[in-house]
């Protein structure tokens, strides 16, 4: 029990902490190319940052679809995965309450993930938020579970959340984390798009586990 509930404590603080760093990098800059490119480094230095301050050993998921991933693989029990989920949906509340208390009359969007296709084509924006996550997901479980040395996790996977990021933020916003676009839907009291960032990667971290459970080697959570 004790070990569920730190792992829903460092899951809260951790995921509090890059939906913070993703908000305002996100909401403190100009539009534009210039603006991608600060949001999506922001974005996947944030993951690399949590989770070297976390250490490697067990490191932090910061994402649902991350954890649904890994228990897709076989890996970890339900009451794990519960206390997990929990701590990140609680992050991103208190994270939405804190941006709402920033930035509130600052005349920004408080970093909603917003796309040409997010208000046009929820079909499109679902399967590049699913095809973005699976990248994020099968990236931490490559580096994770992989076989391979874990001095370098947070980099690795920092660098691809980095390149999805980039590559969605034109189309969807690439929140890529339903706990990312909670806070944001706290932030603004919007919660009509909210779905949207909920199914994708939820889809996406269920393939990502679906084929890490062929591919990885066996090993345990």
């Amino acid at each position: 029990m004790i070990d569920h509930l730190k792992r829903l404590a460092t899951e809260l603080i951790g995921t509090l902490t890059l939906c913070l760093i993703a908000i305002l990098a996100m909401s403190g800059t100009v539009q534009g190319d210039a603006g991608r490119l600060v949001a999506g480094w922001a974005y996947g230095l944030g993951v690399l940052a949590v989770m070297t301050f976390f250490g490697t050993a067990s490191p932090v998921h910061l994402n649902p679809a991350v954890t649904l991933a890994i228990y897709a693989t076989g890996r970890g029990s339900l009451v794990r995965v519960l206390a997990c989920i929990s701590g990140q949906l609680l992050g991103g509340c208190l994270a939405g309450l804190v941006t709402l208390w920033l930035l509130a009359g600052e005349g920004t969007a408080m970093g909603a993930p917003v796309g040409i296709f997010t208000k046009t084509d929820s079909l499109k924006t679902v399967v590049i938020e699913g095809f973005l996550t699976l990248i994020w997901a099968g990236a931490f479980l490559a580096c994770v579970f992989g076989g391979k040395g874990s001095d370098t996790v947070p980099l690795r996977l920092g660098l691809a959340v980095t390149g999805a990021t980039l590559a969605g933020l034109p189309f969807t916003g690439a929140a890529m984390n339903p706990a990312r676009a909670l806070a944001s839907a706290i932030a603004t009291l919007d919660f009509g798009t909210l779905w949207l960032f909920v199914a994708g990667p939820l889809a996406g971290g269920a393939v990502a586990g679906l084929i890490g459970r062929k591919l990885l080697p066996e090993g345990p959570a």
